[in-house]
């Protein structure tokens, strides 16, 4: 009768559409006695059901005049809202979300959107609620002149041809048609009266056409300054600009501090879109460096292991790359990172390192030589120097000390190689038995996925997004939108999570965002990683 009442209930869960619970395990007919009962008894006290995990999405918007919140709502739309698979949680509304006011943001006009539970998954067994969180800065980088905009084009335009990167050289040339025809129509009001009249048609008189350029020019520079403004502000360091940069690096630090400070928070996932796609990198390799903390670890304990394999596998990734050297680098990034979160539950909050994911959306970085460095050597010596971080993180050349303090761990990767002994981590003193990861390693535990949609014709797809493995490390994942679904036929910059996208883009999206932190969200998918750097 038993069989039959619990068959009949799982019928009827299925029939609702709701998940059918564990039928519990069967009754023992012979129950241990004595001790064997009472160890029964305190092993199932000591395992409590597990606890539906909590975990923080930042969403870094672009350039433009940002709204506070349309950004988000959008975005948490197609990662959640629509989402049938990851919010099949068998609850009334499962895929419902609140929006709550929380000043973490550093802005009373934003609010922390959060979820409903998901669905369990491997890293979250009772799954996971998410909060979603705008760092929105917009506010703090208006105020752009006519001349600080004009500035920044001559600054992308006076260059040798030969330092310009191929893949926008086609933008390159329509900026300059665009810069040679406002200098024309600027010069229309010095051209002389009996030159006008003899070659000009006389519907048009001088006065007339010499008005419609300057309110020609005025509407440009309107449109330039509040559109292209922020990209002066921030990505040129200026005196102008100094303060305006300082005051946004300031909020988006003080938002990771607060959620790593939240002992309620498993992980952080950091995404980013266009222009933000440049302060979120920044925001991370700060943050990085100032969590000293956190990215030490002891010899003889499990982030230690996991460091080493880290480093074995950054090293066998720089020797060659293949798809098993970037499975293994993969797998020990993320056992890094599990690491660093797990010190929290042991007692060390203010060692946590929560960061998991850094998504960028057609970000400019793929442009870094143009427009963060004078050249493609530039941009080198400054990945080398530590100034802008890799993935995976730049190995330094050992120094005799630190080579005999690596050897006499017997794990770390030092033995004779073709290459010279490297490290992505040092002692802070030599014999402490502490190997602290560099500063400029936040790759050794963050995994970084680009999604770009390459450009045709400059207005067909997204011109200002494009790879980034070449330039900024073989571990990133590089999604080709155009390998995913075809090559756009429309401009796609600010559509990477618009609704009405093909569903094979939706998910690619979803896959990179990756909710339930999977271990490899985009491995064997059609749109996996684009073919691998040479």
């Amino acid at each position: 009768m038993g069989k039959l009442l619990a068959g009949l209930r799982d019928a009827f869960a299925t029939w609702r559409g709701r998940p059918v619970p564990p039928s519990p395990p069967p009754t023992d007919p012979d129950p241990p006695e004595g001790d064997a009962t009472e160890a029964a008894a305190e092993s199932a006290v000591a395992a409590p059901p597990p606890r539906v995990a909590k975990q923080a999405v930042i969403l870094v918007h672009g350039m433009g005049e940002q709204i506070p919140m349309d950004t988000i709502k959008g975005f948490v739309h197609t990662a959640w809202e629509t989402d049938r698979v990851i919010t099949a949680n068998g609850m009334p509304n499962p895929a419902k979300v609140w929006s709550k006011p929380d000043d973490r943001t550093g802005s009373l006009e934003l609010r922390r959107i959060t979820t409903r539970e998901s669905i369990a998954s491997p890293a979250f067994p009772a799954g996971t609620r998410t909060d979603f969180y705008e760092l929105y800065w917009a506010d703090l980088t208006a105020g752009s002149t006519w001349d600080q905009f004009t500035g920044w084009v001559r600054y992308l335009l006076f260059r040798p041809w030969s330092r310009v990167p191929r893949d926008v050289r086609g933008a390159w040339l329509v900026l300059l048609a665009g810069s040679i025809l406002v200098v024309a129509l600027g010069c229309l009001n010095f051209v002389p009266d009996s030159w006008w009249k003899a070659h000009m048609p006389a519907w048009l008189p001088q006065k007339l056409a010499t008005g419609l350029a300057a309110a020609a020019i005025a509407w440009l520079g309107y449109v330039s300054t509040r559109t292209f403004g922020r990209v002066v502000r921030y990505t040129r360091a200026d005196p102008d600009n100094i303060a305006a940069r300082a005051a946004v690096r300031a909020r988006g630090l003080a938002l990771l501090r607060t959620l790593h400070a939240d002992a309620t928070y498993q992980r952080v996932v950091l995404v980013s879109h266009s222009l933000g796609t440049i302060l979120a990198y920044d925001l991370l390799s700060y943050f990085w460096a100032e969590q000293v903390a956190a990215r030490t670890v002891e010899e003889g304990t499990p982030a230690f292991d996991a460091l080493c394999a880290v480093e074995k596998a950054a090293a066998s990734l720089q020797m060659s790359y293949g798809t098993a050297e970037r499975a293994d680098y993969d797998r020990a990034q993320r056992a890094l990172r599990q690491c660093l979160v797990a010190r929290g539950a042991a007692g060390e909050p203010g060692r946590r390192w929560l960061i998991s994911d850094f998504v960028t959306l057609g970000s400019p970085l793929t442009h870094a030589e143009f427009l963060l460095a004078k050249s493609a050597e530039d941009l080198v010596a400054r990945h080398e120097a530590r100034e802008l971080p890799v993935s995976p993180p730049y190995r330094e050349e050992l120094d005799p000390a630190v080579l005999k303090a690596a050897a006499a761990t017997g794990k770390l990767p030092v033995a004779p190689s073709p290459d010279k002994p490297r490290l992505i981590s040092f002692p802070d003193v030599i014999g402490s038995g502490r190997w602290v990861l560099h500063h400029a390693a936040p790759f050794a535990a963050v995994r970084w996925t680009n999604m770009f949609d390459p450009a045709r014709w400059v207005a067909l797809g997204d011109v200002i997004s494009g790879p980034l493995s070449e330039t900024f490390g073989r571990a990133i994942t590089d999604v080709n939108l155009a390998q995913v679904d075809r090559p756009s036929r429309r401009f796609t910059h600010t559509r990477y999570w618009a609704p009405d996208q093909p569903a094979a883009r939706i998910a690619a999206f979803r896959a990179a965002i990756n909710l339930l932190d999977a271990e490899a969200p985009l491995a064997g998918t059609s749109f996996d990683a684009a073919d691998p750097v040479p």
